[in-house]
């Protein structure tokens, strides 16, 4: 879970390097070897996103302090 604007900064540079790794990985892998590959990291972008999404709706009043 996302509390404070640097997580937040840290969790969108994750999600950022978990796209280049895929962009990569389509390059240099079979259809089939690169969808196996992908799944989980999808499923974690997926997660990310929405903590990322979750934190954003939140007034600063509502985030935790500290």
């Amino acid at each position: 879970m996302i509390h404070t604007d640097e997580q937040m900064q840290a969790a969108q540079q994750a999600v950022l390097n978990l796209k280049k790794v895929l962009l990569e990985a389509r390059r240099v892998h079979s259809p089939q070897d690169y969808r196996r590959l992908a799944e989980p990291i999808l499923l974690e972008l997926q997660r990310r996103e929405q903590e990322i999404l979750e934190y954003l709706t939140k007034t600063v009043a509502e985030t935790p302090v500290g």
